[in-house]
């Protein structure tokens, strides 16, 4: 379909490709959640890593 200005307007095709689109961005930014949640565990250890605990044991 073309409307009076020659422009196609942007239609998905079939719900099977709406449907393909909508999995591809959750599964996106559930890699990216769990990469920042990944990340965020490696910066602690880090803070926890840099103050060891003074040894005790005499």
């Amino acid at each position: 379909m073309i409307d009076d200005e020659g422009i196609t307007p942007m239609t998905f095709p079939s719900p099977l490709l709406a449907s393909g689109f909508a999995l591809a961005a959750i599964a996106l930014l559930a890699l990216r959640f769990t990469a920042f949640t990944a990340f965020k565990r490696s910066l602690i250890k880090i803070r926890v890593n840099r103050h060891p605990a003074a040894n005790t044991k005499a």
